[in-house]
């Protein structure tokens, strides 16, 4: 969870994996944002309950220097926040 809203949580998304990963934007909505590259395909979801933002995120890979290391980073961008 984090305090920051769903729209930015998603901007800042597309702004971190554009600054840090070839990762291409594959198919974005409201609520989430799909990337898409040679190390793999990341979907961050977001969603609002109690005055929090939810933030899901999940990968195609299980670890190791690729995309889900990538996002992982992303997340704790987000704590604090």
């Amino acid at each position: 969870m984090t305090a920051v809203m769903p729209v930015e949580v998603l901007q800042r998304a597309k702004d971190f994996y554009g600054a840090h990963t070839r990762l291409k934007i594959g198919e974005e909505t409201s609520d989430s944002v799909t990337f898409r590259g040679a190390i793999g395909t990341a979907t961050i979801r977001v969603g609002r309950e109690h005055g929090h933002t939810t933030v899901h995120a999940s990968t195609d890979r299980v670890v190791g220097l690729d995309v889900t290391d990538i996002t992982k980073r992303f997340l704790y961008t987000l704590s604090g926040a």
